[in-house]
């Protein structure tokens, strides 16, 4: 069960552009590249560089900056040695900025409406000193406790998505469990290092509206199917087996058959949806005449593309489950296709 609900900032709350970061660089005279060469002293710590944004990495100074390594008043310095002579620290710091765009309001209101819901909602993000103060008062009225319970950042904490400890280190803060808590971050990597490790996970594509998908995570949709056991339904009959128990391929289509109906009333006009994988274990055997029921769960939507997971009990307990995936399609045309 979920019970913490922990965001990313930049990408996920906060929409950034730091392509105009750079330029704004550039205009000082400052070649973007020297925000991006690699740093020794990052090299050497042997972790992996913090993230900016989905396919962005921080590297040098910005990394040193980024896990609270180096000050403000250090990394201001070391980015006017390559500006145009006279350029202030207030210059740079404007500059550096710049990458920084809103928050749609909505996010905010999805955020305090996640509260009511009691939800423990937190902040865990990739920052520095100089843009963490300016988004607190800008974006937060400069109460940020007033949305989130806890902060987790990592020039704070001297450590950076995607590395295990920052993720551990919240685990251990929160005195919660893995699956207890949902993360979503815009980057793969960071994602997918929070997923190993035992979070339930949503990657929120940028500039994207995800209430729907991360009501579905907190709510999700299922259907549950059920017959008797009867002659049809064994393997002996089937041809799957030649005992008379429960048929792998009758329990599968009951799994199928609760995936199609779990969606069936969210469909369009002329829509459907067909399976196109099936991955079950079948660990018990089931009499004839036994109750069986089929439960399928939405776990994600990408596009047309459905995931379940799906399992299935007789009176006795639990007998198969695994995943299912099926696509959501257009009845006439995929119909069209028979026979070409």
């Amino acid at each position: 069960m979920i019970k913490h609900i922990i965001f990313d900032l930049g990408g996920v709350l906060i929409d950034l552009d730091m392509p105009r970061c750079l330029e704004s660089f550039r205009a000082l005279g400052a070649d973007p590249s020297v925000l991006l060469q690699p740093s020794a002293e990052s090299n050497q710590q042997g972790r992996a560089k913090a993230t900016l944004c989905d396919g962005l990495v921080a590297n040098g100074a910005m990394d040193l900056y980024q896990t609270g390594d180096i000050s403000t008043e250090q990394f201001v310095a070391g980015i006017q040695h390559y500006c145009m002579p006279g350029t202030t620290a207030e210059q740079v710091l404007d500059a550096w900025n710049e990458c920084l765009l809103t928050i749609p309001t909505y996010k905010l209101e999805f955020i305090h409406e996640l509260k009511s819901q009691g939800y423990h909602i937190h902040l865990l993000s990739n920052t520095n000193d100089a843009h963490w103060q300016h988004i607190a008062d800008t974006h937060f009225g400069g109460k940020p406790e007033d949305y989130f319970d806890t902060l987790f950042l990592s020039q704070e904490m001297h450590m950076s998505k995607p590395n295990d400890n920052i993720f551990l280190a919240v685990l251990d803060r929160l005195g919660a469990k893995a699956d207890e808590c949902l993360f979503i971050d815009d980057a793969q990597t960071n994602v997918d290092a929070a997923q190993t490790l035992g979070y339930q996970v949503y990657k929120a594509p940028v500039k994207y509206d995800y209430r729907t998908e991360i009501n579905e995570i907190l709510n999700p949709m299922t259907y549950t199917s059920t017959i008797i056991v009867e002659d049809k339904h064994l393997a002996c009959t089937v041809g799957s087996g030649d005992l008379p128990v429960l048929a792998t391929p009758m329990m599968v289509a009951l799994m199928e058959n609760a995936a199609m109906l779990c969606v069936q009333s969210e469909l369009a006009e002329g829509e459907s949806t067909v399976g196109s994988q099936i991955s079950v274990s079948h660990i018990k055997p089931t009499a004839l005449g036994k109750k069986v029921s089929a439960k399928a769960t939405l776990l994600s939507r990408e596009g047309r593309k459905l995931t379940f997971h799906v399992e299935a009990h007789d009176e006795e307990g639990l007998i198969g489950e695994g995943e299912h995936t099926r696509y959501v399609i257009n009845k006439e045309k995929f119909l069209s296709k028979l026979g070409k």
